[in-house]
């Protein structure tokens, strides 16, 4: 992946700033995946499924 040409900035920090592309996205997804993870283990309500009426 090419670098961005920073090299107008009079700020070095971001002159030599490196964009991380996927690692940054890996941190978010996971981020989700374990707030998703422990909502999943969170109790849940299971109530009976009652059917009226006749089955043909």
């Amino acid at each position: 992946m090419p670098r961005v040409d920073r090299s107008y900035s009079q700020f070095e920090e971001i002159r030599n700033y490196h964009d991380r592309s996927m690692m940054k996205w890996q941190g978010f997804f996971l981020s989700e995946h374990t707030t998703a993870m422990k909502e999943d283990k969170a109790g849940k309500v299971y109530y009976e499924y009652k059917v009226t009426g006749r089955l043909i």
